[in-house]
């Protein structure tokens, strides 16, 4: 249960930050990074093991890609200019500067039921 809700939390990760990133730019571009840290960050002390923030990550990973390639209607979510190239680059960056970054041990965070 706790893979499924890694991947749904990913997913909503992935989908909110992508429609974040272009709305009030630049603000909503930083949100989107902040957004990102600070989920997969809250998903790895929620469930203490680096594996659910990889998995988290993997989803996030794979809404943004199919958000940045043509559908049906050759319609985009994530254009190829500035903000969405970087969006792409330093969303990837945090991802995995969120799963890499170790977690507090002093954190009483995880014995609360916050998510």
């Amino acid at each position: 249960m706790r893979y499924l809700y890694s991947v749904i939390f990913g997913a909503f990760l992935g989908f909110t930050s992508t429609i974040l990133h272009n709305a009030w730019q630049p603000f909503g571009f930083l949100l989107s990074l902040i957004f990102i840290f600070l989920g997969v960050r809250l998903l790895g002390i929620k469930f203490y093991y680096r594996k659910y923030k990889v998995i988290a990550a993997i989803g996030w990973l794979l809404v943004v890609l199919r958000a940045g390639t043509p559908g049906l209607g050759d319609e985009l979510l994530i254009y190829g200019n500035t903000y969405g190239n970087q969006f792409l680059l330093f969303g990837f960056v945090t991802a995995f500067l969120a799963v890499i970054t170790p977690r507090s041990t002093n954190s009483n965070f995880a014995r609360r039921n916050y998510l």
